[in-house]
């Protein structure tokens, strides 16, 4: 593939040459032009199969350019540049048929993104045109034949080993059942944040397509199919002699190089070396193994190894203690909880859906019994609240059960907040001092914030309380710093910081006082080992 950069300042021209992976766009040569006359020069002389070209120049626009090339160069995909963002530029130059206009600065990034949709248009149409040239309906047919022989087999659907030979056959594919063969299964971990940039249809000719070029040598023989909307398969046939760890390193090249330049998250799950009639077992199993990967790890992963998940006995986090900082207002510290114990869990490798089971049983009820404190029945938060689908999901991945934790805390907090605005001043004081608990918190904030006059206020809570309001404050920053210290491995100075106390001596006068130890004895002795 050829591109032309016509422009008449030579520093954007050398910009975008410059600016632009053109090996990994797989761009062959990039002319340059710096007005319309010269551009027509090289139409004729070179082949020329994109043009990205400025609108306004001297000694002819590239709008006039364009109806030019439309009479004689028709296939040229034409993408607009200017540094004018005229909606009367970008409707004629799309209403004569270009393919794209992009207002400069452009990003680099856009461009060649804008390029990358342009070569593929090419090649989709260039595939069409072989198509009409042949006139033969198998080679029209031929993927779409392919993808369902191929596909209905691995899946278990068509049984007869025997059957699936003789379609290969027809399309001129030889390949006895006994014969060598290598699985690699793709599965595409970040499928709904591409939804809108690649359709089904387009992300599976990106794919075969990246994957085809990347096995270089080995693509002769590979069959490629999709089993799923996230999850593709590639048949190696005819293996026996070849170099699997060179195809394995080509695979890791391919995960990264998706990654790096397609923004596709990937894992590819590598069989072991089998004959065609063991392919829908092994699939079954390559299968089992990509559901395993809750975490989503992005690599290659190889069967016989299992280093996906090790399935350890459920370590449960102390839900005692989240239903504490629940009942104090702290949810912020709760979703903490939750990422450190999955964090840890993850680095052990002991993610799996029966882990995720047991957390979400020990999570709802936790949930269910709070929101019994609250005279809400469960079925109601979920009917009102949260999809029901989304609860049976949230066991398959780890960002599925985030959800629903995340579900749980603002659910919890907006109940809260909806009771508070009906609750006595006291106990809207107290609501308020575990809210800000974090904070320097004076009687004056919390009067204000309820609307009393804090003299008032401090009497009316040592009546109801028999404690004095600031005492009170205090006696609460320290039932959480003492939380803190026995439950979490952080530096007792953040701990200080996150309850407000900007003064790590002042905090240690103070807990020593109420404690008759210091914060770091108070830790030795309560922490578990």
């Amino acid at each position: 593939m050829n591109v032309l950069i016509i422009d008449d300042q030579p520093d954007v021209v050398e910009g975008i040459k410059q600016g632009i992976d053109w090996n990994f766009l797989g761009i062959h040569n990039v002319f340059h032009a710096y007005n319309s006359e010269a551009a027509k020069t090289v139409m004729m002389q070179q082949t020329v199969h994109i043009a990205l070209c400025d609108i306004e120049m001297p000694n002819g626009s590239g709008l006039e350019l364009f109806e030019w090339a439309c009479g004689n160069y028709p296939d040229i995909k034409f993408i607009f540049l200017t540094a004018h963002a005229d909606f009367a530029y970008a409707q004629q130059a799309l209403k004569l048929g270009g393919f794209d206009y992009l207002v400069q600065p452009a990003p680099y990034e856009l461009v060649e993104s804008t390029l990358q949709r342009a070569l593929l248009q090419l090649q989709k149409e260039q595939k069409q045109q072989q198509v009409l040239v042949y006139g033969n309906y198998v080679s029209k047919h031929e993927k779409e034949l392919l993808d369902v022989i191929l596909r209905e087999y691995l899946s278990g659907q068509q049984k007869s080993v025997n059957t699936v030979i003789q379609y290969l056959k027809t399309l001129s594919i030889d390949i006895e059942p006994e014969e060598k063969s290598w699985m690699v299964c793709i599965q595409i971990l970040n499928r709904n944040e591409l939804s809108e940039k690649f359709d089904r249809e387009l992300l599976y000719f990106v794919m075969e397509n990246v994957f085809m070029e990347m096995m270089e040598d080995y693509s002769h023989r590979l069959l490629f199919c999709d089993v799923n909307e996230e999850t593709y398969v590639g048949v190696f046939y005819g293996t026996s002699t070849w170099n699997q760890s060179d195809m394995c390193q080509k695979l890791e090249h391919f995960v990264s190089l998706a990654e790096e330049k397609l923004h596709l998250s990937a894992a590819c799950y590598v069989g072991k070396e089998t004959g065609l009639i063991q392919l829908s077992d092994c699939l079954k199993q390559m299968m089992e193994l990509a559901e395993s990967n809750l975490v989503r790890k992005v690599g290659v992963f190889h069967m016989e190894l299992e280093d996906i998940v090790t399935e350890t006995e459920y370590d449960a986090p102390n839900f005692e203690q989240m239903k504490h900082y629940f009942l104090l207002g702290q949810y912020q510290i709760v979703g903490d909880i939750v990422q450190e114990y999955f964090g840890r869990m993850e680095r052990k490798g002991s993610i799996s859906k029966k882990t995720l089971a047991y957390f979400q049983q020990d999570f709802l009820q936790m949930f269910f019994e709070l929101l019994s404190t609250r005279s809400v029945k469960a079925h109601e938060a979920f009917q009102q609240e949260y999809d029901v689908m989304a609860l049976k999901k949230s066991t398959e991945s780890l960002s599925q059960m985030y959800h629903l934790v995340d579900f749980v805390i603002t659910y919890l907090k907006e109940l809260e907040e909806e009771n508070s605005r009906e609750t006595a001043p006291v106990d809207k004081a107290i609501a308020y001092i575990r809210k800000n608990i974090h904070q320097n918190i004076s009687r004056t904030d919390i009067a204000d914030n309820i609307y009393m006059n804090p003299d008032y206020l401090s009497r009316l809570f040592k009546k109801e309380k028999n404690i004095s309001l600031t005492d009170y404050i205090v006696q609460e920053k320290l039932k959480m710093a003492a939380a803190m210290l026995k439950s979490t491995n952080l530096p007792i100075s953040v701990i200080a910081s996150n309850i407000g106390y900007t003064n790590f001596s002042y905090f240690t006068q103070v807990f020593r006082k109420s404690y008759g130890m210091s914060p770091t004895e108070y830790r030795q002795n309560n922490q578990k080992q």
